[in-house]
């Protein structure tokens, strides 16, 4: 939900557009954080937020609003700079977001910006693209604070107080070795209560949780979270620290996950900027995700289609069994939903292992038969409303309501064991376990229930 004061600053700094008074719209915006400026800037059309980004500050709040702005939309505001403006505006960003950025350009747009960075600078951001972007090295920022094991918490201060660079985060002084490896760890606390004279080396907590270049980064933020660091140290193979991961860039990781898993079970494809991304970018992903229910629907009607000479018979006595179909679809997809969404919630966060899967088979085999036989019963009750089967032989009349309970309850049962294991499976295959509880089960689950109630039905 929007910010009701941040929507009547986007509805003020519109007039003002439209009206091109750019000097109150300078004012207003000047008072305002990078934040919050960002937070209205996709509202607006193109022609309008390139002009309110050429009048929201200097190159160090541009660089600011890049920094906090959706990722499509700021690869529009710079490709629409002049490349001499843009490097002066990227020139303030954190490495970690510039690298990102200028991996979403266009690549002759992207030569021309790195050709115009200083040669330090073009370096550092070459290298932080060389990572994937879905590992701590892709996500971590370079600027961090580091210093030798024979310093003094004295010349540390001393070193702070005169250190013009902008760190990214300045409560953990990091302790390298002379071979210029991690070794410990010094908080800002400690620091400044201890006497001067004490070096870093009698300081440091040497045991320091560290993450490799490579983790991705999704690990990386179950270690941030567990732990309550507000950053993370990223070492190479040879313990030789690289960067920091900063709670901030845990936040946008833990955001992007569980969007992106939100996305996968509901089968519309990966995360998508629903405003800035083509029609043709949203059908796709939307498009393939419902083709394999598709392929499970259509399975489903042929099994009724062979089973037709039993529902249409001449005295259209059987007709009735085909009422039931939708509650049946309903309530396995219902379980199958839930146990699926809390497997994946529960290995996302790290709760749930695949040395768990014996507990969770117990566990949901347990809670399916319960909700299996609680739902069947009243599926058996509200089968015998005799609007159902009136017009059906005395022995149907008995036995209708018994298939309809039984299909229930073991279709329950199915789709919540599946429903929880499978997701466990395809982590333990590598692949997205979001994927196994959206379209592949909805699909499983739905072709189950069909084939037991065809098969239970054909004894009547």
């Amino acid at each position: 939900m929007q910010n009701p004061k941040l929507q009547v600053l986007a509805n003020t700094v519109n007039k003002l557009l439209h009206r091109d008074a750019y000097g109150p719209l300078r004012k207003i915006l000047s008072k305002r954080h990078p934040a919050e400026l960002a937070y209205f800037f996709r509202d607006f059309t193109p022609v309008d937020r390139k002009r309110l980004f050429e009048n929201c500050g200097d190159d160090q709040v541009k660089a600011a609003v890049l920094g906090e702005i959706d990722l499509p939309v700021a690869v529009e505001l710079i490709s629409n700079q002049d490349p001499a403006d843009a490097v002066h505006i990227l020139n303030n960003m954190d490495s970690d977001d510039l690298a990102d950025l200028l991996e979403e350009l266009d690549e002759d747009l992207k030569e021309k910006l790195l050709k115009l960075f200083k040669d330090e600078d073009q370096e550092a951001v070459e290298e932080l693209m060389a990572y994937d972007a879905s590992t701590a090295g892709g996500i971590m920022n370079p600027s961090f604070l580091a210093l030798p094991q024979t310093a003094t918490a004295g010349e540390a201060v001393d070193f702070l107080q005169n250190s013009s660079e902008d760190y990214a985060i300045t409560f953990y002084i990091y302790v390298i070795n002379s071979a210029e490896k991690l070794s410990g760890v010094v908080s800002l606390r400690q620091l400044v209560t201890c006497k001067p004279s004490t070096t870093l080396r009698e300081l440091m907590t040497p045991e320091v949780i560290s993450v490799p270049v490579s983790m991705d980064q999704e690990e990386v933020a179950e270690i941030v979270q567990r732990y309550g660091f507000l950053a993370v140290p990223v070492v190479d193979d040879t313990n030789r620290m690289v960067g920091v991961v900063t709670v901030d860039d845990v936040i946008e990781v833990i955001r992007e996950e569980a969007t992106e898993d939100i996305f996968k079970m509901s089968g519309a494809g990966q995360d998508i900027e629903y405003f800035q991304d083509s029609f043709s970018e949203r059908f796709r992903p939307r498009f393939t995700s419902i083709f394999f229910p598709l392929l499970t629907g259509v399975t489903s009607s042929l099994i009724l289609a062979f089973r037709r000479p039993f529902f249409t018979d001449a005295s259209g006595r059987n007709i009735f069994f085909l009422l039931m179909i939708p509650i049946l679809l309903v309530l396995s997809s219902a379980i199958a939903n839930q146990s699926g969404s809390l497997m994946v919630r529960g290995i996302a966060l790290g709760r749930v292992k695949w040395a768990h899967f014996i507990e969770v088979f117990r566990r949901e085999t347990a809670m399916s038969l319960m909700l299996g036989l609680l739902f069947g019963l009243f599926a058996f009750g509200f089968a015998m409303i005799p609007i159902f089967t009136r017009n059906g032989s005395a022995s149907l009349q008995v036995v209708f309501p018994m298939f309809v309970g039984l299909t229930v309850f073991f279709s329950m049962l199915f789709a919540g064991v599946v429903g929880a294991c499978l997701p466990l499976v395809f982590k333990r295959m590598n692949l997205d376990p979001a994927s196994a509880a959206g379209s592949i089960l909805s699909g499983l689950v739905e072709v189950f229930t069909i084939l037991l109630y065809v098969f239970l039905i054909s004894w009547a």
